[in-house]
């Protein structure tokens, strides 16, 4: 019999992730996080492009929930996070917040002290034992990974689960040599565009001192240029956004494909599991933006959920 080399096993170093893990060690129970990306955050993402360092995935988060304006005010405490704004095109009275060097920081400020493990790719669960375990990659992975681990979910909660599908999302990144034509407060929201739906000058934003660009494409727009070339996307974005340009040519551009960039229909409830925790059946337990809401603080409850699930079950 082989030994669990921890209480639980995470999969998916994003904030459901890092927030499970925080809740599980507050919990005294011995936790490792795997993540076969290079750095922590999932789509709390950022990247440099030369001088400059952009917000690919996520653009800002709100706060809600008792639970994560305690957790935001503690990152604004320690220097990971700091409010942009109260609204784009108008003030509404409710912060968002980034990252003060990017989207990622919140992650990263999360992970201190958490056994984080990265480039760890895990397709059997078995490779890592453990008495439970949450998981927090797009379901379709997700469902993947249970299934050549032979760990999958009752017939009818199976089903339920395949049905979950998410929507693509197209993103351009591109830096510049003047600066750009966003307006205050360096983030537009065009929810109807037919061809981008959110416009952010991460120069404006505070993350970087080079004038950069994201431009995220709308769902549709996404799913009909899903296969179209980088050059090809690039052209037709940087032309819908001229008027945040005024025309630059972009001194480097890049695309970024986003498959799982949120769920169509969440899930109904915060997280799911199954599983015993006894007699070599470990508890599973899901856990990400499709179990929550869409929206970062979606993520943040949906992990701590799993977590409190897992303490309850195993």
């Amino acid at each position: 019999m082989v030994r669990n080399a921890v209480d639980v096993v995470v999969v998916g170093a994003g904030l459901a992730g890092l927030s499970a893990a925080r809740e599980l060690v507050a919990a005294g129970r011995s936790v490792t996080v795997l993540d076969k990306g290079r750095g922590v955050g999932g789509r709390m993402a950022t990247r440099r492009i030369g001088a400059a360092r952009i917000d690919h995935g996520a653009q800002f988060f709100t706060t809600r929930s008792d639970e994560f304006v305690t957790t935001v005010a503690s990152a604004v405490e320690a220097g990971a996070v700091a409010e942009w704004c109260r609204g784009f095109g108008g003030v509404d009275g409710y912060p968002r917040y980034r990252g003060i060097n990017g989207m990622s920081d919140l992650c990263k400020w999360l992970a201190e002290g958490i056994d984080v493990r990265l480039n760890e790719t895990v397709v059997d669960l078995a490779d890592h034992p453990a008495a439970a375990y949450i998981l927090t990659p797009p379901v379709p992975q997700t469902l993947a990974i249970c299934s050549f681990s032979r760990r999958l979910p009752p017939p009818l909660l199976h089903r339920e689960l395949a049905r979950i599908d998410y929507h693509p999302v197209l993103a351009l990144l591109a830096t510049f040599d003047q600066p750009l034509s966003v307006p205050e407060p360096g983030g537009v929201q065009q929810p109807d565009h037919p061809v981008i739906t959110f416009v952010a000058d991460d120069q404006m934003k505070g993350i970087t001192t080079v004038p950069a660009l994201t431009l995220h494409a709308a769902h549709g727009w996404s799913v009909e240029h899903w296969l179209a070339s980088d050059d090809d996307i690039i052209a037709d974005l940087l032309h819908a956004a001229r008027d945040f340009t005024s025309g630059q040519v972009p001194s480097e551009a890049q695309v970024q494909r986003w498959r799982y960039a949120g769920p169509v229909t969440p899930w109904p409830e915060a997280t799911v599991c199954w599983g015993s925790g006894t007699d070599g059946d470990p508890v599973i337990a899901l856990a990400g933006d499709a179990f929550a809401g869409p929206k970062v603080e979606g993520a943040f409850r949906s992990g701590r959920a799993a977590a409190l699930r897992v303490c309850g079950n195993a």
